[in-house]
């Protein structure tokens, strides 16, 4: 592997601003490991080498001339298929949108593009988003660098793979329920999901709108920090995305004091859940080490953990049948050339392009969504959310962070199935509208990488980069180690 591809972001910008490293050797270098891994890991649904290589030539040309440098001036980044680029595809991995051209750029595309960061292609991910594995792309199904024969965990499994097996610094994903931070933890790296509406979701295909947002993958805390400080703020396209100044999530990162200042929450309902052996031990050697680095430990509780699951499903699902309403063969997107009238037309369009996953929760939501059933469960599950919501916001009076598992299981081979209560304490950040991250903890026996999580409360963002990079910083994790391929 090229060792510029083992510098970090972060020093990859100073080097190429000093004009230590051109901009076109970076891109280069990528490339050079794309050729060589991607034909295993499949983390890439397209790619533009042309394109990528002079977009670096004129961050070279810019920093002959003395110009300023953007946050991430010359850098490689991956970009998660169901965000919109000016100009290029997204299929967002389904065949319904195999033609589909962006008409316009997302709001983290175009801070990017002012950043000065270079797109290096689109990653795969599951089909609209509906999954945990990647195996639901309509295009590929991605692996993990680790183990080729096991799953790297969805829906945003391609930027992990591209990220954990070196293709590129870091990629940008999307978090529904938990489709960032479980396969980060899958893959051995960073993934971050931030409070609802701290990051605009306007240029993004919607899954389910109370629940998405845009985050980051990358393979150490402090380029995670970098890259949300380049895409967070307010923009007025995105109703729910909230106004304030732009922060820098890299100041003050290295808080030396940050362990012995926090308490830290442990759910006692972790014991109600099947945990894989070495998944629990590894956990309980991260609480003791947080322990003996100062931090305070307590037991929290939560009941409402329970309904995470369930109350997931139907709301998720009811949103994405009004979501997913719009892709009807009319306005864009595939059209069935055999429809006979409207309604057929409709009907057609979508079972000729959508694959299973995708038209199971179609139907679940608009089961839930129906006139005898609106109240008795959609209803009720935003009752039950709001309960879950508050028992949450009484724990933060007890600690700072909540601590667990980023997944309860190590992920599988393909065709296999995921429990599922394998995210659920992810997931529950989603329902509550609260930032969480994945940090690297662990190798197990099989050299497989594990992760934990931290949920801190809305807002929490600047103080969660802190308690994360602590971590990382006493875990022993090795974050120079890469996958074999």
């Amino acid at each position: 592997m090229d060792e510029i591809l083992k510098i970090r972001a972060r020093n990859l910008r100073a080097k190429v601003c000093s004009g230590e490293i051109k901009s076109v050797e970076i891109i280069k270098a990528c490339f050079k490991r794309i050729k060589e891994v991607d034909s295993k890991v499949k983390a890439f649904l397209k790619l533009d080498e042309e394109r990528s290589l002079k977009q670096a030539a004129q961050t070279d040309d810019k920093i002959k001339t003395g110009a300023e440098c953007g946050s991430l001036e010359g850098i490689p980044i991956g970009i998660k298929d169901n965000i919109m680029i000016k100009g290029e595809s997204m299929t967002s991995a389904s065949k319904y949108l195999e033609n589909y051209i962006s008409p316009y750029n997302a709001a983290v595309i175009e801070k990017l593009k002012e950043a000065g960061a270079v797109f290096v292609g689109r990653t795969n991910m599951d089909e609209f988003a509906m999954g945990g594995s990647t195996e639901a792309s309509a295009y590929q199904k991605t692996a993990n660098p680790w183990n080729i024969e096991r799953i790297p965990g969805g829906s945003s499994g391609g930027s992990a793979s591209a990220v954990s097996s070196g293709m590129v610094p870091f990629a940008l994903g999307s978090d529904t329920g938990g489709s960032i931070r479980q396969p980060a933890g899958f893959c051995g790296i960073v993934g971050y999901k931030p409070s609802y509406g701290l990051i605009s979701r306007y240029g993004v295909c919607a899954l389910a709108s109370s629940f998405d947002q845009i985050g980051v993958l990358s393979k150490d805390v402090k380029d995670a920090a970098l890259l949300t400080s380049v895409i967070a703020g307010e923009d007025y396209r995105d109703p729910v995305c909230c106004p304030g100044e732009r922060i820098d999530y890299t100041s003050g990162i290295d808080n030396p004091d940050i362990l012995k200042t926090v308490k830290i929450g442990i759910p006692k309902q972790l014991l109600d859940y099947k945990m894989d052996g070495e998944i629990s031990e590894c956990f309980s050697k991260a609480v003791n080490k947080l322990e003996l680095e100062g931090a305070t430990i307590a037991e929290i509780d939560i009941a409402a953990y329970k309904y995470v699951l369930a109350l997931y499903k139907v709301i998720m699902c009811a949103e994405v049948s009004a979501n997913i309403a719009t892709f009807d063969g009319i306005r864009y997107g595939h059209r069935s050339s055999s429809g006979r009238n409207l309604n057929d037309e409709y009907a057609k369009s979508r079972a000729e392009s959508l694959g299973y996953e995708v038209k199971k929760r179609i139907l679940f939501g608009t089961y839930v969504l129906g006139a005898k059933n609106y109240y008795r469960c959609y209803h009720q599950a935003q009752k039950v959310r709001t309960l879950l919501i508050n028992q949450i916001n009484e724990a933060y009076k007890k600690c700072d962070f909540i601590f667990s598992p980023a997944t309860l299981q190590m992920p599988v081979k393909f065709g296999e199935t995921l429990s599922e209560e394998c995210d659920i304490f992810v997931t529950a950040a989603n329902l509550a509208g609260l930032p969480g991250i994945t940090v690297p903890c662990s190798f197990v026996s099989s050299g497989m990488p594990m992760g934990v999580h931290f949920m801190g409360s809305r807002f929490s963002d600047a103080k969660l980069f802190q308690i994360a990079n602590a971590f990382e910083r006493i875990s022993g994790f090795d974050l120079n180690k890469y996958p074999v391929l």
